[in-house]
């Protein structure tokens, strides 16, 4: 049977920690949002998570209350006693994980970059655009020798058509209806593929 008055002290305790708790989490959730208005995507992300992490903290310490006043009553159940020790458990590792966390060195230093020292994503390098480069059509020069001249070797039939429709497509305006008529003296764009 369970003696209620000598499970009391130990109720009593336990409320006093999961409070105890609740205001220290809410004192560093505090002033980890008091830093006035967001002023970039990633502070308003973190101000929301800052925001669920404090709910989730309120809903901790209500069930913890819960479970407190349970006992209090003495009305715990043998099925319960499971889940209880493992609520404790999980509060007394909270404390002390909260005690043990390391102070920060300097407060008037410069703010820990929380991503220093984590791998960057690749990165595209090199302009957004594909580079124009200008070519002057010489007497018996083609679209298709100009579009295989500026393809990297070793190219195919397939990527050389390709790219010859893709000159003439923008040089239209300069070589007239027919991509068979280009003569010496225009200037046509090229765009540069890259090498692959």
């Amino acid at each position: 049977m369970y003696d209620v008055a000598a499970g009391r002290p130990r109720c009593l305790a336990v409320a006093i920690g999961l409070t105890a708790t609740l205001w220290g989490a809410a004192a560093v959730l505090a002033r980890m949002a008091a830093a006035g208005q967001p002023v970039t995507p990633d502070e308003a992300l973190v101000r929301l998570c800052l925001g669920v992490l404090a709910l989730a903290a309120v809903w901790a310490w209500l069930q913890g209350m819960a479970g407190v006043a349970d006992a209090w009553r003495g009305s715990p159940r043998a099925e319960h006693r499971g889940v209880r020790r493992l609520a404790l458990a999980a509060c007394g590792l909270a404390i002390a994980g909260a005690l043990a966390a390391p102070a920060q060195a300097d407060p008037d230093g410069p703010p820990h970059d929380p991503l220093a020292g984590l791998p960057l994503p690749d990165r595209a390098e090199g302009a957004a655009h594909p580079k124009h480069r200008d070519v002057v059509v010489h007497p018996g020069d083609t679209l298709w020798a100009l579009a295989e001249r500026d393809l990297p070797e070793p190219a195919t039939d397939r990527r050389v058509t390709a790219h010859w429709h893709d000159v003439y497509r923008r040089n239209r305006g300069v070589i007239g209806p027919d991509p068979d008529l280009i003569r010496p003296g225009q200037v046509l764009k090229l765009t540069k593929e890259r090498k692959q």
